[in-house]
């Protein structure tokens, strides 16, 4: 599928999501809904100093991966062949070769969890009142933070690690790729992290902000399914390796959760509020004397 056609799919997802809440809280918002922020008070805060230091290490890592992408020093393919023998026994269990309408398809799952919900499903419910507006610049500022460090950290470990991708190893493969080295470039797959960084970043922040929310489980299981998906479509359409995407998955998760965390932290220290949290993977209790 072409970029401006994906795009195009992107906007109108996020656009439905934007008009589902209308239908759904049609006679008003439930008590069990309504987001636990208000104008006092908000289950994550912002800090001139951490933001700092996370804006800065993630703008830091972004660029040192992108140039590293341009300007490392790659084996030229010319041509040549590599041997099945060394791919590990554990990959060797699931390998394609390269399928464009999977890739492609790929793209747009990912898309679907890194833009589609996080962004259209936090807007939306902000359109109807359930959230608070400055609530959007909060989970904006942490959602950049997470995604410029998973964009640096992996690409600086691709360049380092250089690992063939598996379309290199059977007889169709990307020749678009070729002269750029992305062909080199397998762990860790960068659609999965991007798909689990959306997924658990979405996991984290609606169960803090909704933590008795009907929805709250649907949308974990949704957003990790489409995860999941991703990853599956990176290996089937030959993209990657199973490690690459298992890689990828903890990577993603790991600064999905990680970084609103930090902000949850900074929050309790702000407002010193005692309280319990209702977490996608288990309850936090807060106490403060």
């Amino acid at each position: 599928m072409p970029k401006r056609k994906w795009l195009a799919v992107t906007a109108v997802l996020c656009l439905f999501l934007l008009c589902l809440p209308t239908a759904v809280y049609a006679d008003g918002i439930p008590e069990r809904e309504a987001c636990v922020a208000d104008d006092s008070w908000s289950p994550f805060a912002l800090n001139y100093v951490a933001d700092g230091l996370l804006l800065g290490a993630g703008a830091g890592s972004a660029v040192t991966g992108f140039v590293l992408t341009k300007r490392s020093s790659l084996p030229e393919w010319y041509e040549r062949t590599y041997n099945k023998k060394d791919i590990s026994a554990l990959d060797k269990i699931w390998y394609n070769k390269y399928s464009n309408t999977l890739d492609n398809t790929g793209t747009v799952v990912c898309a679907l969890d890194l833009l589609v919900l996080p962004i259209g499903g936090f807007t939306a419910e902000a359109v109807m009142k359930n959230l608070p507006t400055r609530e959007l610049a909060t989970i904006g500022v942490m959602y950049a933070e997470s995604w410029l460090l998973a964009y640096g950290i992996r690409n600086i470990i691709k360049t380092n690690v250089k690992r063939i991708r598996p379309y290199m190893y059977t007889e169709k493969v990307d020749e678009s790729e070729l002269e750029s080295h992305d062909f080199e470039f397998s762990f860790p797959s960068g659609h999965t992290t991007d798909a689990f960084l959306g997924a658990g970043f979405l996991s984290y922040v609606f169960s803090t902000y909704y933590p008795q929310s009907g929805f709250k489980w649907p949308v974990i299981a949704t957003s990790y399914a489409i995860a999941v998906g991703t990853g599956v479509l990176r290996i089937a359409s030959g993209n990657h390796f199973l490690t690459d995407v298992l890689a990828g998955a903890a990577l993603g998760t790991a600064l999905g959760f990680g970084v609103p965390f930090i902000h949850q932290k900074l929050a309790q220290k702000k407002y010193g509020r005692n309280g319990i949290s209702l977490l996608p993977n288990g309850v936090i209790a807060n106490f403060y004397f």
